[in-house]
């Protein structure tokens, strides 16, 4: 088959992903960006979002990612992030609860330090819940 790219993710633990997909769609640093066939070589770094493989039936995997980078070349992607979290393991409700709390925490630090870390984790919570809502409305 035609205008396949051959995909790998990799966590510091394991590989989380190797298959075959029309198309990946990434959070990258400046925004998020789609890799289809023949795309231009690159490399970006990616921030906390959400990743999607659309594989050549036409499934679509979606997962909530933390930050990382990407490589394409040759129509191989090669993704390394910090952590990834199939969506279909997380819970909807519990993903919103996440994300009201790590706000509030956010909203309540006082310094710069701390500010910082609860708004990675703001990030971080609203990133599972998009993944969640996105897994659900496609199933």
């Amino acid at each position: 088959m035609d205008h396949i790219l051959t995909v790998s993710i990799v966590t510091p633990r394991a590989t989380a992903f190797e298959g075959t997909a029309l198309a990946v769609s990434v959070p990258g640093s400046h925004s998020p960006f789609q890799i289809l066939f023949n795309h231009a070589p690159i490399i970006s770094s990616l921030e906390i979002g959400v990743l999607k493989i659309e594989e050549p039936n036409n499934h679509v995997h979606v997962f909530a990612a933390r930050e990382g980078f990407v490589e394409v070349m040759r129509n191989k992607v090669n993704i390394v992030v910090e952590d990834l979290v199939p969506a279909s393991s997380i819970d909807e409700a519990s993903a919103s609860s996440n994300v009201s709390e790590a706000r509030a925490r956010w909203n309540e630090a006082t310094d710069r330090a701390s500010r910082a870390q609860h708004l990675r984790d703001l990030h971080w919570a609203e990133a599972c819940e998009r993944a969640a809502k996105l897994f659900h409305e496609k199933s």
